[in-house]
């Protein structure tokens, strides 16, 4: 037989494209994968972060409406949470 590897080389019968265009397919998904949980990550966290800074105001409302803290603490620990 003339033919070698029965017939047609890996680049000539059209396997090597196929397999090309499979892989960039595959890291195009992990690379658009891993965007997506960067974006999710933040975007919680800062979320949380705001829920945090409500949750915090709410209980230094309730310890000046109780008396616990004076007015100037009040305000001195207020600008700190709005500062975070």
């Amino acid at each position: 037989m003339m033919w070698d590897n029965y017939g047609y080389d890996m680049m000539d019968g059209g396997w090597f494209w196929l397999m090309f265009i499979f892989w960039a397919i595959v890291v195009i998904i992990v690379i658009a994968l891993v965007i997506w949980f960067i974006v999710k990550f933040v975007k919680s966290n800062s979320v949380k972060s705001q829920f945090d800074n409500d949750k915090s105001l709410t209980i230094l409302n309730e310890r000046l409406s109780k008396g616990e803290i004076t007015t100037e603490e009040y305000t001195q620990l207020k600008n700190v949470i709005s500062k975070s």
